[in-house]
């Protein structure tokens, strides 16, 4: 840990050997440690820092962008160099406009001390239950403790902390696999008993899997899959470049009811319940956003460029320097839980599949309908009659994720925390009346 008056003295003095009409320094410095385990063994224990310091530049109407991870003279010499040439070889295009000062709410993160001998002791606790029942463990634990500070040639400065667990464990048999995976504010808030138990049940229970025909099936969600929905929902449609772009549901249905009235969805880097980052990758103090409201698409999310084409104000969700051309996206995403337990979903359901995540999503057929290829993993079972039947063999589905969101029938109260490209997400359990399987697997 750098510190505050540390971090703010390095990045004053760099900005005054930084020429240019316009500056932005952001000094990310992260470490992070990690235990990994593999048949039935810890084969990784690893200690890391990185440091990166990205560092965007505007002149008239041209501008650019460049990182480093030394700061030693000698880099920072190269980096500005390396940012002259850009500049002068460059056409004239789009002025960088950076925010003014901001206001952030007083936000103290608890931070903690990785330990490799707790992470040690729980795994040590997962791999006896694999071996108890001779199957094979994998998994890893991982904690991380960052330090994002952005300064201006506004007089913008901000400094903050921030800090996550995470965990993953899945379980393997000749022909079966169970997994679970969950974040949170540090090791003890994920509960690695029930990950490593349900794991383990969808493991067991899953053995000997059976061939179902491709077709539409009602199907219930665990949270794991409908993390992989809100991912690309995110990605594709909740982005103001997106929607200026004409490539999000966005700007054909603001305003129109096209998801369930069970829907609600929105962003809030300030909510307890998420990992709090008070301010983007701008410094911009972060907004909550109310994305989907009672089944009705309201807004997307902006970062400063994307707002002032829309006469808007930022709400907090640029993407670090040398990732904004992908405009900005949701990083603390909420799907609002609902009433029913997840076994309420299953007994509920005369004939569908019981999922437990998606792999391999892959959304680019058709981005305003987000219309996704994946394959089921790690446990899928036929339901009927509100009882689970028979583990399935792994199916492939072709299916818009917008539709599917329009088809939700019910929205379990069960929650998990992930990490996922942008940030975070928090997400419960769907049972949804039609989904496209169009594929079979031999496994």
């Amino acid at each position: 840990m750098w510190g505050k008056e540390k971090i703010y003295n390095f990045l004053e003095d760099l900005m005054r050997k930084i020429p240019f009409e316009k500056k932005e320094l952001v000094l990310e410095i992260s470490s992070s440690e990690l235990t990994r385990f593999a048949n039935n063994i810890i084969h990784q224990n690893v200690s890391e820092e990185n440091l990166t310091l990205f560092v965007r530049v505007g002149e008239g109407k041209k501008k650019a962008v460049a990182s480093i991870s030394k700061i030693d003279e000698e880099s920072i010499n190269n980096l500005i160099s390396t940012l002259k040439l850009l500049i002068q070889n460059q056409p004239e295009m789009e002025e960088l406009i950076l925010p003014k000062p901001q206001v952030y709410q007083n936000v103290e993160n608890k931070l903690f001390t990785p330990s490799p001998e707790k992470r040690a002791s729980i795994v040590k606790n997962i791999i006896k239950k694999g071996e108890l029942k001779a199957l094979n463990t994998y998994g890893a634990i991982s904690e991380i403790i960052s330090e994002l500070s952005i300064m201006n040639s506004n007089g913008l400065f901000a400094y903050g902390t921030l800090s996550y667990a995470h965990g993953k464990t899945m379980y393997i048999s000749e022909n079966s696999s169970g997994y679970q995976e969950s974040a949170g504010k540090d090791l003890d808030s994920i509960d690695f008993e029930y990950l490593s138990e349900m794991a383990l049940k969808k493991c067991l229970d899953s053995k000997n899997p059976e061939d179902l025909e491709p077709g539409k099936y009602e199907v219930v969600l665990e949270p794991l899959a409908v993390a992989e929905i809100m991912e690309q929902l995110s990605y594709f449609g909740f982005s103001a470049k997106a929607v200026q772009e004409k490539r999000s549901f966005l700007s054909l249905y603001k305003g129109q009811r096209i998801f369930s009235p069970l829907i609600h969805i929105y962003d809030d880097g300030l909510d307890e319940k998420g990992i709090i980052i008070p301010f983007d990758f701008e410094g911009v103090s972060k907004k909550h956003v109310d994305l989907v409201k009672e089944g009705v698409p309201l807004s997307p999310v902006y970062d400063t460029a994307t707002a002032i084409k829309d006469n808007r104000e930022s709400t907090g969700h640029a993407l670090p320097p040398t990732d904004s051309s992908f405009g900005p996206l949701p990083s603390n995403l909420f799907l609002v839980s609902g009433d029913k337990k997840l076994e309420d979903l299953i007994s509920s359901t005369e004939r569908g599949i019981l999922v437990t995540r998606f792999h391999y999503v892959n959304a680019f057929l058709d981005p305003i309908k987000v219309l996704a290829t994946g394959m089921t993993r790690d446990g899928t079972f036929l339901i009927e009659n509100g009882r689970i039947l028979k583990p399935l063999k792994n199916l492939r589905f072709t299916q818009s994720f917008v539709e599917a969101l329009g088809n939700v029938e019910a929205i379990s109260s069960e929650s998990i925390l992930l990490p996922f490209f942008a940030g975070f997400c928090s997400v419960p359990g769907l049972k949804i009346k039609e989904f496209n399987f169009t594929g079979v697997t031999e496994f």
